[in-house]
């Protein structure tokens, strides 16, 4: 058995059953590997390596197991920095194998000679040379425990060539997988006992108990157990747009997204009413925050943190309590403790006074859901999308345009659906590669996919990939002819001097049909809910090409954005007046 098998039998005994990836000059042995154990594990060939990274990711995401993508020397570690650095800054297990040049041609100009193990240290938890090739099992193992243990990351391995062709030298016994690690998180670690019975003493004694839900929840699939917990303490759940959909959004608990990004009014005051705010499996970062101005850094709240990860513990602000540890198993051990100190609680006037300004907001969105101006505006397609979702339902939107409006206006029912965003450095190009990898995790979910015209831009060639696998899912395209986000920006603080953010528009149904995808192009409402009928009933890809209100036309639910046009609006009033 040479190292290429070697590999490839390494990754099957970790249950790998998809890897992602692009063919190269330096991969062909592990391509021949592969194909002797096709079908146990399929390779799902992208069109470019970063979507091969995407599409990693969001199989991660949804199955809890490591994501695994490969691609060759030279260009191609290159292009999948984008995708393996999201997956790392978001705690997203995903490794990263690179075939190299051969170690005897280091130092010799070899043509796609690149330093691909210091080029990865940066956006990964681990990158590392395999120079020999009995070491390619123990290598292996180190690389899935990394990935899965402590806060998940990505870790990335180069194989040279005399590592993929030379024999093993080791024993059948070398060639054994550490389970625990076959699946993320892995060893998941429990509070302290005094830490915790501290924290039932906090949220027992609260007033105004607000429970906020980040993506670390999600990662660490504690939806049941925050809910329970919620329950009995009668505590409203916020989230953060990666802890969206942990509770379902019809529960009289949940009060919706908090942060700058389509962010909901009552999910902000109940931030700002509540005394005791218990932060679960959140950074506390910028946009849930608002740069730290909800709740504001001199605020007397009591606040309480809950992370894997103690280097967030207390990062942003002076907590009350720190609590390290796995999201799930603290708050499992939470409500055995506090079912044991107090009864059940029941809803307060102050929940009912949140629920009904609740209610107000989505009474208020009426109009826009029921619009038939033209361009057809955001709203409307949110609303429409709502419409026809169902059990199992996976929603996965770029970044930029469909954000606010998605995060704002998109309604899940806790039945398994999850949502699906890149956030930490928010790259566009990823809905279109991340519905495959999705589709692998969850073959049987109900896949959707939101993007905007400079998504598409970067992504396009994925259309092919999703023709030629036949992936069931919708992808709905806001056509706007422009790079909506930064001209919204460019309108606010600018002066309205807008500059390199427009391009021509164009007709995205003709670019999928000609890839093979049954299209539509969507201009009026009608067309929108009579094209939405027939995806969503179509075994196949389906792309509609909607043209859509842009975010110069009317400002997007983005909290600094409407806070910043009201300034502006107010110095324009004063300066009539004078």
């Amino acid at each position: 058995m040479n190292g290429a098998h070697t590999i490839v039998e390494m990754l099957k005994r970790y249950g790998t059953d998809v890897v992602f990836g692009v063919p190269g000059d330096t991969s062909i042995g592990l391509y021949e590997a592969l194909y002797d154990v096709n079908p146990a594990i399929r390779h799902v060939m992208a069109r470019d390596e970063r979507s091969a990274s995407f599409m990693a990711d969001a199989y991660a995401r949804l199955s809890h197991k490591p994501g695994i993508c490969e691609c060759p020397s030279g260009a191609g570690p290159l292009y999948a920095i984008p995708g393996i650095a999201e997956a790392n800054a978001s705690s997203i297990p995903v490794i990263l194998i690179t075939s190299d040049i051969p170690l005897s041609g280091e130092g010799k100009q070899t043509i796609t000679e690149l330093n691909c193990e210091k080029l990865f240290e940066p956006v990964t938890k681990w990158s590392y040379l395999v120079k020999h090739v009995g070491k390619i099992p123990e290598t292996l193992r180190r690389a899935f425990r990394i990935a899965t243990t402590g806060r998940p990351g990505a870790v990335h391995l180069a194989f040279p060539i005399e590592t993929q062709r030379d024999e093993f030298p080791g024993s059948s016994n070398e060639l054994y997988a550490e389970e625990e690690c076959a699946t993320y998180p892995a060893f998941r670690t429990r509070g302290s006992r005094v830490v915790l019975e501290e924290l039932c003493t906090l949220l027992i004694k609260a007033r105004k108990l607000v429970i906020i839900a980040g993506g670390g929840a999600n990662h660490a699939q504690a939806g049941k157990a925050l809910l329970a917990l919620a329950e009995w303490l009668s505590a409203p759940v916020v989230t953060t747009i990666s802890g969206q959909g942990i509770v379902p959004d019809h529960h009289p608990l949940a009060m919706g997204v908090t942060g700058d990004n389509g962010f909901h009014p009552h999910a902000h005051t109940t931030i700002n009413e509540g005394d005791v705010l218990l932060y679960v499996g959140c950074k506390m970062g910028s946009v849930s925050t608002i740069n730290q101005t909800l709740p504001s850094v001199a605020s007397d709240k009591q606040i309480v943190q809950i992370d894997l990860n103690p280097e967030f513990l207390g990062n942003n602000y002076r907590n009350t309590l720190s609590v390290a540890g796995d999201a799930k198993l603290i708050l499992e051990d939470l409500i055995v403790l506090i079912r044991g100190k107090i009864a059940h609680k029941q809803p307060n006037e102050w929940v009912e006074r949140l629920n009904k300004a609740r209610t107000s907001f989505w009474e208020e969105s009426i109009p826009a859901f029921e619009s038939d101006d033209i361009p057809i505006k955001p709203q409307r397609v949110i609303a429409a999308l709502n419409r026809h979702l169902t059990s199992e339902a996976v929603i996965i939107s770029d970044a930029g345009t469909p954000t606010p409006y998605i995060t704002r206006f998109l309604k899940l029912g806790g039945d398994g659906s999850r949502f699906i965003i890149p956030r930490a450095y928010g790259g566009l190009g990823y809905a279109i590669p991340a519905i495959v990898g999705a589709h692998y995790a969850m073959p049987d979910a109900r896949l959707v996919g939101l993007f905007g015209d400079g998504s598409l831009g970067m992504s396009a060639g994925e259309l092919e990939t999703l023709a030629r696998l036949n992936i069931p899912a919708v992808l709905i395209h806001f056509n706007n002819g422009m790079f909506g986000w930064i001209k919204a920006l460019q309108k606010i603080h600018c002066q309205e001097k807008y500059f390199s953010v427009d391009f021509q528009s164009g007709d995205m149904s003709a670019v999928a049909t000609a890839f093979g995808i049954k299209s539509y192009r969507i201009t009026t409402a009608d067309e929108l809910d009579s094209a939405l009928d027939t995806a969503f009933s179509h075994d196949g890809p389906v792309f509609l090409d909607v043209v859509s209100e842009s975010e110069v036309a009317e400002l997007p639910p983005v909290y600094s954005w409407q806070q910043a046009a009201k300034t502006i609006a107010l110095a324009d009033r004063e300066s009539a007046t004078d």
